[in-house]
């Protein structure tokens, strides 16, 4: 019951964003050439870094989106006290409702990435498992902190319009410090972690080296512990 329910609080943030990352990348693949300029380094290996670029962008507001909500949103609009009467404890209802966005948010970054293998296979221009399964590792390891800084911040603070707005507030703001301040740039810089541009090689646009499982841990490390924060904050807050 409890993740149905979470299901249908999220359903329809979920299937919208689906279907808009799905035909935004899915046309971005299929008309790429026409948005090149030709030249020898235009190929399928380019093409589809640079659609994993727009997918990592439009990924992360997607699961930002995911994260919000819960109980602190219930209590705002007057369901919590429905919610908080089911014999189960808040830790579960908040466990469920996360188990069940970070389902989707995997799910987010898998499906759009099988429609651009099935878009460059139509064209005839195939592309390796491995190289989508590297992508795909970088994106969900590293961009899952986004979803569980949602989670806090939905934990946190109420209103259909608060919570969003310092939500994605945070997500620009963090972008572009880790970006422009050169020191915190090699440690902090998720949006080129997850895009691949440490290991991508720019004359073949071919992703190389070593998966960083360093780097994949320590952000999932973060993304837990903001977690385990949005866990006690619940369990402690007066509804």
């Amino acid at each position: 019951m409890l993740w149905y329910k979470a299901w249908l609080e999220t359903r329809s943030r979920f299937l919208a964003s689906l279907c808009g990352i799905t035909i935004i990348i899915s046309f971005f693949v299929h008309h790429a050439e026409s948005l090149f300029p030709a030249g020898p380094k235009t190929n399928v290996w380019n093409i589809i870094f640079f659609a994993h670029q727009y997918l990592v962008g439009i990924w992360i507001l997607c699961v930002v989106l995911l994260g919000l909500g819960g109980l602190v949103r219930e209590r705002a609009v007057g369901t919590s006290s429905f919610t908080l009467a089911l014999p189960v404890s808040r830790a579960r209802l908040a466990g469920v409702r996360i188990a069940v966005g970070v389902l989707q948010a995997i799910s987010l970054a898998v499906l759009p990435w099988a429609a651009i293998l099935f878009i460059t296979d139509l064209g005839q221009a195939s592309f390796p498992i491995s190289q989508a399964s590297f992508y795909l590792a970088l994106l969900i390891s590293g961009g899952l902190i986004y979803f569980a800084m949602a989670v806090l911040i939905s934990s946190l603070i109420e209103g259909d319009y608060t919570a969003p707005a310092v939500a994605y507030g945070l997500t620009i703001l963090t972008g572009m410090i880790s970006s422009e301040v050169s020191w915190i740039r090699p440690y902090a810089d998720l949006w080129r972690f997850m895009g691949g541009d440490n290991h991508i090689d720019k004359n073949t646009y071919v992703l190389s080296g070593s998966f960083p499982w360093l780097g994949a841990l320590a952000s999932l490390s973060v993304a837990g512990l903001m977690l385990m924060v949005s866990f006690k904050v619940l369990q402690k807050r007066e509804f």
